[in-house]
């Protein structure tokens, strides 16, 4: 493979459709597709002109991938079955360990690529310039993100891109989410991959660019290098209690790192409700308190009814309280997830 070669690696979680879509420019490429459990990790919405090699990690999906999964296909594909199920970070480590281009494109499953992506990447990382890593824009598609709970998810990735784009050239590693996002490939193997200890969800992302930030890579924000987000985004039940499990994952972000910032940007040692700016963050602040304090036995049933609080009063409230309620409760979820893991401490550095 040419140097100037470019890796994707796409993190399934099990998506019916898992390859980003719109890859079709003609750029020596390799797609890798880090596969959690979907039986059909190639999409078939690739250029049929692209010279591409894909290979399929198959993350212990609950039917195995064959051996000549996308044979219909324009390109070769390559199946790894990986030996146990151990979340994103494993599954993109398992991929990043077949690839041999110098650019590493990571991209989620339920991206669209906008333009030229794939060119835009490349030419963002001259060979003769120090090492970056790159962060792109993730347009949301309203055709997936509708109605209450997704206007809500819509909302906060604009807010987001805001904050990218008012940064630019000078991204705190806490800024960094990697479902659009490359980084010269040696760069990423120096400072170890992403941290496999991180199997459920949330801070696998944060936690690399914090050690990238450590090693010198800056990071920098890049708009005109575009996707378009179509999640089929989860329920919001599902959606808090994936956050209890980001909860526990900050509380082990917080035991490697044993850095201040860390501690500070996760809320490790909770909000105090005076000490906060504005109305909002009061209220986000009391809740978090309060479900932070609640004994364990109880916590189920004050979760259980604050989800069903919120949903029920999403019918009738204005769309700014709607939007208050749905932060407020999905915190709550994280409150409780790192309260749980700093009692039980049974998530491993």
């Amino acid at each position: 493979f040419p140097r100037e070669h470019l890796e994707v690696i796409v993190a399934d979680d099990g998506s019916p459709d898992p390859v980003p879509r719109n890859l079709g420019e003609d750029l020596p490429l390799e797609g890798i597709a880090a596969n959690n459990t979907s039986p059909d990790p190639v999409s078939r919405n690739l250029g049929e002109d692209l010279p591409l090699e894909g290979i399929a990690a198959d993350d212990t999906s609950p039917d195995p991938l064959p051996r000549n999964s996308g044979e219909d296909l324009p390109f070769p594909v390559r199946v790894v079955r990986l030996d146990s199920n151990r979340g994103r970070a494993a599954a993109c480590n398992r991929a990043l360990s077949e690839a041999r281009g110098r650019i590493v494109l990571v991209l989620d499953d339920d991206m669209s690529a906008q333009g030229s992506l794939l060119a835009g990447h490349l030419a963002a990382h001259p060979e003769d310039e120090a090492p970056r890593a790159v962060i792109g824009r993730i347009d949301t598609d309203p055709e997936f993100f509708r109605g209450r709970f997704g206007t809500f998810l819509a909302e906060e990735e604009r807010r987001r891109q805001a904050e990218l784009e008012s940064a630019e050239d000078a991204l705190p590693f806490t800024h960094c989410l990697t479902g659009h996002f490359s980084i010269p490939r040696e760069t990423l193997q120096k400072v170890g991959g992403y941290c496999e200890a991180f199997s459920r969800y949330g801070f696998e992302d944060i936690e690399l660019a914090w050690r990238l930030e450590r090693a010198g890579v800056p990071l920098v924000f890049r708009g005109e290098l575009r996707t378009r987000h179509r999640s089929e985004h989860a329920s919001f039940h599902a959606h808090c209690l994936r956050h209890l499990d980001s909860g526990a994952m900050a509380f082990l972000f917080s035991r490697r790192a044993a850095d201040p910032r860390v501690d500070a940007f996760l809320r490790i040692d909770g909000m105090q409700v005076f000490a906060q700016q504005g109305a909002f963050r009061k209220i986000v602040a009391f809740y978090h308190q309060l479900t932070r304090h609640t004994p364990p036995a109880l916590l189920p049933i004050l979760l259980w009814g604050a989800r069903v609080k919120a949903i029920g009063l999403a019918g009738i409230l204005p769309r700014r309280l709607r939007h208050v309620v749905y932060h407020v409760v999905r915190d709550m979820h994280y409150a409780a997830g790192l309260a749980q893991a700093a009692r039980e401490k049974d998530v491993a550095p």
